[in-house]
């Protein structure tokens, strides 16, 4: 069972990354901070949920 993949995984379209590329800097940045206040938010057994997920530990 060890050898199981972990984490997640995702794909972004090509179209989903040109979309975002014609957004405007400020829009991007309004974006990029608005998602990482939202995450301060969470409680912080989420945030370590979280990173176990993203670091592959669960």
């Amino acid at each position: 069972m060890e050898d199981q993949e972990k984490g997640f995984t995702y794909t972004v379209s090509k179209e989903q990354l040109d979309n975002y590329r014609k957004w405007p800097i400020e829009r991007r940045l309004k974006w990029l901070y608005f998602a990482n206040k939202m995450r301060k938010s969470l409680p912080r057994k989420t945030i370590e949920i979280q990173e176990l997920f993203r670091s592959g530990k669960i």
